[in-house]
This record gives structure tokens, sequence and C-alpha cells, in this order.
């Protein structure tokens, strides 16, 4: 019997869930789930290693290899085929607090939480 599937940790939903090609009509769907994506943003948009990003999502690195390559194919397919993406779904969890790892991380929920928490103490105090 085949393992069970453990849940990745991601540090944020995405604001933008999904993109429809420009020019023509979409030819189709492309579905990227939650880890994929958090799989691009943090080797491709972040600059991690497979290693630093397996660490980062709590799972191991063949599981990234495997997620990425799954993520580049829908990729490849959506941008050829003229085809729509959204993003969404997946076995996933939001990272339940800030980790020493995601100090100065941009996409992190909690910083965000954060930032957005003293823009309006900012606005009470005025």
């Amino acid at each position: 019997m085949a393992r069970p599937q453990k849940k990745r940790c991601i540090c944020s939903i995405p604001r933008v869930n999904a993109f429809t090609p420009q020019g023509c009509e979409a030819d189709g769907t492309v579905s990227l789930t939650y880890d994929e994506y958090e799989v691009i943003r943090l080797l491709d948009y972040g600059q991690m290693t497979q290693e630093q990003c397996a660490k980062r999502m709590q799972i191991s690195r063949p599981t990234v290899t495997r997620i990425y390559d799954e993520a580049r194919s829908k990729m490849a397919e959506m941008l050829v085929r003229g085809r729509a993406l959204t993003i969404g779904g997946g076995d996933v969890y939001v990272c339940p607090a800030m980790r020493p790892e995601c100090e100065g991380e941009e996409h992190c929920c909690h910083r965000n939480k954060e930032l957005s928490r003293g823009v309006k103490m900012k606005d009470k105090e005025r």
C-alpha cells in the first residue's frame, strides 16, 4: 500500500489565482496547485536550491523535484497551447507562525499581517 502524502508547508496563498492569455480565446485551463506554485516561487523567483526549498516546505528534496517537474510541464502547456492558468488546491497548509528562515520574506503571510497591522495602527494614531 502506498504511503500517505505528507502535507506541504507554504508561506502564503498567492494573491493572484488566475491568468488568461491575451490576443486569443483560452484553449482550456491548466490548474497549478498551491504547492506547485510555492516550488516555482521558491526556486525560480526566490533563487533557492532544491535543498533549501525542501527544508522550507518540510518535504524531501526528491518530492520538490517531482513537484517542480509537474509545475514546469503545466506552465509550458499553458504558454504553448494558449490555455488559462488557475492556482489553487493541493494538500497544503500555511505555516502557523513566523519562522526564522522567513525573516525578510516578501511573501510571508505573517509578515504581511504584521505590516497591515502596523498600517492600521498608524491610521488609528492620526
